[in-house]
């Protein structure tokens, strides 16, 4: 079955109870009800996750009565997250179900984050929104076609990445006579919009002043962020001012400003898991 990417939009608790299907059988319907496969919820299941998109399974289960297997011909879906429609089609795969037995089917989606901040309202400061998915399964029975409808609800998983930023920078030691200096550089890692702590390991950085790569190294853990809380990690910078250039040796000497590129990963701890994130981010800092 081919993933759904949900294109124009977007914790993991499930709150739908299961729901025992019902048929919509028509004028087939008592002829029907017999040889009519019940379906039932299980689970959302997290197959993926970063900061840019979450891939989950809706996995029904599928209890055949019939002594012979018996064919799903179609199913119909609509997503909607937090109240908004926002996915729905008709998939016509056919999927063969166990004799007198049960089955398993997937329905796959991946979300995108930031077609779902876009479009999502009130989002910030939760681990997870609401979920509601319906539609119907239609069965090829030895008396007919026979549609078993559905509708489920739960939470949806979300997690929004940390905001990182270049605080600022710091003479820490100026030793003219040994033409050493270290400087500080003060990365600041808020966690402005989600639900839940944020924690940081290995974090893995370099650091380029103008064109030149001064710094390189890797802090093992920083302290965990609190929701609307932010972390300030310290950078150091080892200066040798004999091997690096006229503009940073002036700029260092004098206090004056220089351009600043930080190039990290880092992992961060999430309700879900550890997220790698990148970091890229660059800016003219004056030297305090």
């Amino acid at each position: 079955m081919k993933r759904l990417v949900l294109m124009s939009v977007l914790g993991l608790a499930i709150a739908g109870a299961a729901v025992a299907a019902c048929s919509n059988l028509g004028q087939l319907g008592d002829a029907l009800e017999p040889y009519t496969p019940k379906l039932h919820f299980k689970e959302l299941s997290l197959q993926g996750i970063d900061f840019q998109h979450v891939d989950v399974d809706f996995v029904f289960q599928i209890d055949n009565p019939n002594p012979l297997n018996v064919k799903l011909a179609t199913f119909s879906y609509a997503l909607g997250l937090e109240g908004v429609e926002f996915l729905k089609g008709v998939n016509n795969d056919g999927v063969a179900l166990k004799a007198k037995g049960s089955s398993e089917l997937a329905l796959p989606v991946s979300v995108r984050f930031e077609d779902l901040f876009k479009l999502v309202g009130a989002v910030d400061g939760k681990d997870d929104i609401a979920f509601s998915l319906a539609g119907d399964f239609g069965f090829n029975t030895p008396v007919g076609v026979a549609k078993v409808p559905y509708k489920e609800e739960g939470r949806f998983p979300v997690i929004h990445a940390p905001d990182v930023s270049l605080e600022g920078i710091r003479m820490g030691k100026l030793d003219l006579l040994s033409q050493t200096a270290t400087l500080n550089l003060d990365v600041g890692l808020a966690n402005d919009h989600g639900g839940s702590a944020l924690s940081f390991d290995a974090f893995d950085y370099k650091v380029d002043l103008g064109a030149s790569q001064v710094a390189a190294g890797l802090v093992d853990s920083i302290a965990a962020a609190a929701p609307d809380k932010k972390q300030v990690v310290t950078i150091p910078i080892n200066l040798n001012l004999r091997s690096v250039g006229a503009a940073i040796v002036s700029a260092v000497t004098k206090k004056t400003a220089l351009d600043v590129k930080l190039g990290a990963t880092v992992k961060v701890g999430t309700p879900f898991g550890q997220v790698p994130l990148s970091i890229d981010e660059t800016g003219n800092l004056s030297i305090r």
